[in-house]
């Protein structure tokens, strides 16, 4: 079962919100690396990858697999236009990636019928490369209802994941009491780091992750936990992070998780227009005391 456990969706630290630093993706894939993280997902919602260039994208992608101790590298590969998309994908074939997390086309606002077709498309495009389907509404602006993700998981082979990053613990239930018993080697993955817990409870079997930049160690051992069905363990851990959890999103993402990386040394938590520097710092100063 590809993906399970603790995915971290990475920043992509910037110089002055200019060139990639990657001296300091270097170190923090170490820092990864040692913490115990399964795997790495670039140039995602974390990693601004709607912020790179395609020379960028390339560019980081090569490093990260480079420096991932053979740990799997999933590329951010959404898009609005399939055809674009899927010209996108086949160039990024080339690098051997293992995986792509393709989030529901935004703005067009697709019916479930036209998401049938555009993930058709790209898993063509993708070969024997494996998909992580994304659901994530607050952004899109549409869901991949659960039928759709049951159609797609039976026709596409290489479609093998979800990350449920809806907010709606009925639906996370309803996708996996649907997914589950036509394709047993679908992996459900928490998109959300305040739902890891409770959707593993439910069955789902990781997360990809937004506080594993800043705490690693933790989430693997709450993701392990979890799994083991040690979920006592697992509880009191998920309540000590909690409040870092949430505070990841007091403004948009990727800028306070950037803004605690700067603090830990991890670059100058600088992020690219139209996205702008965490302003309201009080708080979440207040709650990192507690943590470093």
């Amino acid at each position: 079962m590809k993906f399970k456990g603790l995915g971290t969706a990475l920043i992509t630290p910037f110089k002055n919100g200019k060139e990639i630093d990657y001296s300091v993706m270097e170190r923090l894939l170490d820092q990864q690396i040692k913490g115990g993280v399964d795997y790495f997902v670039v140039a995602g919602t974390t990693g601004e990858g709607t912020s790179l260039s395609e020379h960028e994208l390339v560019e980081l992608l090569s490093f990260c697999k480079t420096h991932s101790a053979g740990k799997p590298v999933v590329a951010g590969a959404g898009g609005n236009n399939t055809l674009v998309l899927c010209e996108k994908i086949e160039k990024l074939n080339s690098l051997k990636l293992d995986g792509y997390l393709v989030a529901s086309p935004y703005y067009n606002k697709p019916t479930q019928e036209g998401l049938l077709k555009h993930y058709a498309e790209v898993s063509k495009a993708a070969k024997d490369t494996a998909i992580i389907l994304y659901n994530i509404p607050g952004r899109t602006g549409g869901w991949i209802l659960s039928d759709t993700v049951v159609e797609l998981a039976s026709k596409h082979k290489n479609i093998c994941a979800i990350k449920e990053a809806s907010g709606d613990l009925n639906f996370a239930m309803e996708l996996y009491q649907k997914v589950n018993p036509k394709r047993n080697d679908f992996t459900f993955l928490s998109g959300d780091d305040a739902f890891t817990l409770p959707f593993m409870s439910i069955g789902y079997h990781g997360v990809i992750s937004v506080i594993s930049n800043e705490f690693p160690k933790e989430l693997k051992a709450i993701v392990e936990f979890a799994a083991n069905g040690e979920f006592e363990k697992a509880r009191e851990l998920h309540y000590k992070m909690l409040d870092m959890m949430k505070i990841n999103f007091i403004e948009s993402n990727p800028g306070p998780v950037k803004y605690v990386m700067k603090k830990m040394g991890y670059g100058d938590g600088s992020v690219r227009l139209p996205l702008s520097e965490l302003k309201n710092t009080q708080k979440l100063e207040e709650i990192l005391k507690k943590h470093i």
